[in-house]
């Protein structure tokens, strides 16, 4: 057993402890002895390895430079705010190049640092397997309408991330390269303005890609809005997420095609449409061949077709979009397995055109629970449809229903309510 007379209280021990090692202006806490060694550095930054960033240097090397030591040392590419020009691709796998957090939607404000590719026979950028692209702009300045271009980030294998990246008149945006894998492609939060050709292509992504917040925007330079360019060209993909996307002003909004020429991958997306919008375009949703989506919510307003589906193989499902057109159908249906909406509003109010709202060509659809208006004609049901089912609708149209079937055709209409065309 301890003595009384030898036993202290923590106060006391540490105060004593203080005392003897000199520190008696830090009160209790004893004296240590504290070494401090040089980190490894965690971000490589472009400008130790010369880069300029004023717009008029060529910067490659130096790019070049910092992804390769950032390579060796298992670390990102970090770019500050400022203006790189260069004059040759940028590859990136299993690395990331970055810019400063934005703190700003970079639509509206110029907080990025910007690439300034001057290279028109390759991409600015190729991400590989693993290759990531966050918080930084790449803008082309054409002198000129260009005829074909490069697209500005090629993804070409597994695990690339693009995120808080804005792109200013491309060619092409976005692109898969149309012969690899590019599963689990990550790309959110990003901003396209003018793309001349395609704005996002996704093809060739075996298990569940995530496209996020992307926005595509005909603005600029374009002369012939319409004629060309598609906001999300979609080919082979497996459980594809795309949510709260919009593109404005492109021929076609969503372009789902199972061939894509000169693109090797082939076959159709499974997948869905969360949220998604488009305006001003020549068509909102075009489906064309083998593919499986759901379309949930999103407004779709169009010059001409709403929503086109002509793929033999085809299964569509659209609930609770609005989905407005003028010149054309909101809704038509050339060919389809299973065509289904439901709970939307379909409206036609232009009576400069004479076309249905909604108009079944062929394949098999089922429409309920929608609220059409139309100036002119409401539904057509031709005679080449294979099954048709059009039931609990509110009908607002000059001609309703135009039935044109034969006789003995599977076509069903009951529970619809007519209201008086206004």
């Amino acid at each position: 057993m301890e003595e009384p007379g030898f036993r202290l209280s923590r106060r006391e021990a540490l105060k004593d402890l203080g005392a003897l090692a000199g520190v008696a202006s830090l009160g209790l806490v004893p004296a240590q002895t504290v070494t401090v060694r040089p980190r490894p550095a965690s971000i490589v930054n472009v400008r130790d390895f010369g880069a300029r960033g004023d717009g008029k240097t060529d910067d490659t090397v130096a790019f070049e430079k910092a992804i390769e030591a950032a390579r060796s040392a298992g670390t990102a590419v970090f770019v500050p705010r400022a203006s790189y020009l260069l004059t040759r691709t940028l590859a990136l796998e299993n690395i990331s190049l970055t810019g400063p957090s934005p703190g700003a939607w970079c639509a509206d404000t110029d907080v990025l640092p910007i690439l300034l590719p001057q290279h028109r026979d390759s991409p600015c950028l190729v991400l590989k397997a693993g290759g990531g692209l966050q918080a930084m702009a790449v803008r082309y300045d054409w002198q000129g309408e260009p005829e074909s271009g490069p697209p500005a980030v090629l993804v070409a294998g597994i695990g690339a991330y693009i995120s808080q990246v804005k792109i200013m008149y491309p060619w092409d945006g976005i692109m898969a390269d149309g012969v690899s894998n590019i599963g689990r492609l990550n790309v959110e939060n990003v901003f396209i303005v003018a793309p001349r050709n395609i704005g996002l292509r996704v093809t060739g992504t075996w298990d569940v890609p995530t496209v996020r917040n992307v926005e595509v925007w005909n603005l600029g330079p374009v002369p012939r809005p319409f004629e060309k360019g598609v906001g999300f060209d979609l080919g082979k993909n497996d459980m594809l997420r795309l949510s709260d996307c919009f593109v404005f002003a492109m021929h076609t909004g969503y372009l789902l095609r199972d061939r894509i020429p000169g693109v090797a991958i082939e076959g159709g997306t499974w997948g869905a449409l969360t949220g998604c919008s488009s305006d001003f375009c020549h068509v909102g949703i075009e489906v064309r061949g083998e593919h499986t989506v759901s379309v949930t919510g999103g407004c779709y307003w169009s010059h001409f077709w709403g929503m086109r589906v002509e793929g033999e193989r085809a299964r569509v499902r659209v609930t609770g979009a609005e989905i407005k057109s003028n010149g054309a159908p909101c809704v038509e249906v050339l060919r389809a397995e299973q065509v289904v909406v439901d709970g939307c509003s379909l409206l036609r109010p232009m009576e400069t055109f004479s076309v249905p709202a909604v108009h079944l060509r062929g394949g098999y659809t089922t429409l309920s629970g929608c609220h059409l208006r139309s100036a002119t004609e409401g539904i057509r049901i031709e005679a080449g449809v294979s099954s048709a089912l059009i039931a609990g609708n509110t009908l607002q149209a000059a001609r309703p229903v135009v039935h044109l079937a034969p006789a003995g055709a599977a076509v069903e209409m009951w529970g619809n309510l007519t209201l008086r065309h206004r």
